[in-house]
């Protein structure tokens, strides 16, 4: 029999089932003790040049700080980074403490003073200066090098952007939020911007125009898929028209000396930073930004419902033909996949089985339902995926991407799932009752 039939028989089989009540499946009831919060808006933070995770998880929080949990027309906003990572960066700090050694070998290591340095000085840069009299001249060269370095970077990605592996966890994690009815608002800063039009681009795919916008931030891509905000004196950016064409300047900066901290209490000689620059207060491109960002929430509309939110989600994509599986074990034994879409917990709710997925299993917020231990996310090569690459990305409700994992499948296994990807712990605190989720590979 051929094996898309067989699949369509199973299914028809569980839907006569769920019709007549012999399989129940956990969707979020009214009269649910729901341990998440509903959302209607994603709002993703794409990081600039050189900035380290915790800082894109600053910004995040602070983009949180500004616009609040809820929209002015009534939509949850969920807030989350699609972090990039800065190749180069690494060579940058090698050479900044290759530098400093040469400086009588007192301040090896201290990488963090040069941040500090370009915020306007700040104590420990002070006491080094006191103490090591050539210190204090070479933060000129570092500066230049560190600008340098930046523009190195963005015009690496400009002239040759990343590969398709590069941009599976965003392409996946839009996949999830498309399918669950999300709005899409990107902002994007520096070089995120770059990803950002890929993901753009990506979802273009999936939705319409009306259901995701963009806002720009010192784009570095000249390239625009919504408004932006560039300011004078950012010297990042200026660098990069020596080398090709950037976005118009918005806004005028005053002199560094003139300018007062940013929201995170810190200065940016360079005129570049998110925090120090783009959302600081005092300066004309904070309002510029949080209009643009306001202006795009009101203008958003949804997309249509095709799968459950949960407490966690496992999404299931691939790059070609072919018909590849998920396949989740739920602590209490119950397998679900396309012959048995509802578990005790969770359900698949979205099954592909022609070309690229999606594939969607989610674990239910029913805190009465929601079972504790190890949920163990599989796949198989159904048939014809031979060769092809299947990501797997799972999420939860609080904390957004857990992990994401790509592997090139082998040939055709059917019903088994020979391939492991990730086992899920669910956990309950004793005292608060609360429930978390962490995830191993």
């Amino acid at each position: 029999m051929n094996n898309i039939i067989k699949k369509t028989i199973s299914h028809t089989t569980t839907i006569f089932l769920i019709v007549y009540g012999l399989v129940s499946i956990p969707v979020h009831a009214q009269d649910e003790v729901n341990i998440c919060r509903e959302t209607g808006v994603a709002l993703v933070f794409f990081n600039g040049v050189n900035t380290t995770p915790s800082g894109a998880n600053r910004a995040r929080e602070e983009l949180k700080r500004i616009h609040g949990e809820q929209s002015e027309n009534g939509d949850e906003i969920r807030y989350e980074v699609l972090y990039n990572y800065s190749d180069g960066f690494e060579d940058f700090v090698e050479t900044f403490d290759q530098r400093l050694i040469e400086q009588e070998g007192l301040l090896e290591g201290r990488f963090e003073l040069f941040f500090e340095s370009m915020r306007g000085g700040g104590p420990w840069w002070t006491a080094i200066t006191e103490t090591v009299s050539s210190a204090a001249g070479i933060r000129d060269g570092l500066l230049e090098l560190y600008q340098a370095a930046a523009i190195r970077q963005l015009t690496t990605l400009l002239g040759n952007p990343p590969t398709e592996v590069n941009y599976s966890e965003h392409r996946t994690r839009i996949d999830n939020w498309v399918l669950e009815g999300y709005k899409l608002l990107f902002v994007a800063h520096s070089q995120g911007n770059l990803f950002a039009n890929a993901a753009y681009d990506y979802a273009l795919k999936k939705t319409t125009a009306d259901s995701v916008k963009v806002v720009h931030v010192a784009p570095a891509s000249p390239s625009l898929n919504g408004s932006h905000t560039l300011a004078d004196l950012d010297l990042v950016i200026n660098g990069l028209r020596l080398v090709g064409s950037v976005p118009s300047i918005t806004d005028n900066l005053p002199g560094y000396l003139l300018r007062l901290a940013g929201v995170n209490g810190q200065k940016d000689i360079l005129g570049h930073g998110f925090l120090e620059i783009y959302l600081n207060p005092s300066l004309s491109t904070a309002a510029r930004v949080k209009g643009h960002i306001d202006s795009a929430l009101a203008s958003l509309i949804a997309p249509p419902v095709e799968a459950s939110s949960g407490f966690f989600t496992a999404t299931l994509t691939w790059n070609g033909s072919g018909d590849v599986d998920l396949h989740a074990f739920e602590p209490g034994g119950s397998h679900v996949y396309y012959r048995a879409l509802s578990g005790v917990s969770g359900y698949l709710d979205v099954d592909n089985t022609v070309a690229d997925g999606p594939e969607h299993y989610y674990a239910t917020c029913d805190s009465s339902n929601l079972q504790t231990g190890i949920y163990q996310i599989s796949i198989a090569n159904y048939d014809a995926a031979d060769g092809k690459t299947a990501t797997v990305q799972i999420a939860s409700w609080n904390d957004g991407v857990l992990g994401t994992k790509s592997i090139v499948l082998g040939p055709s296994t059917g019903d088994n799932p020979v391939y492991s990807l990730f086992s899920v712990e669910v956990t309950q605190d004793e005292d608060t009752n609360k429930f978390a989720v962490s995830i191993s590979q």
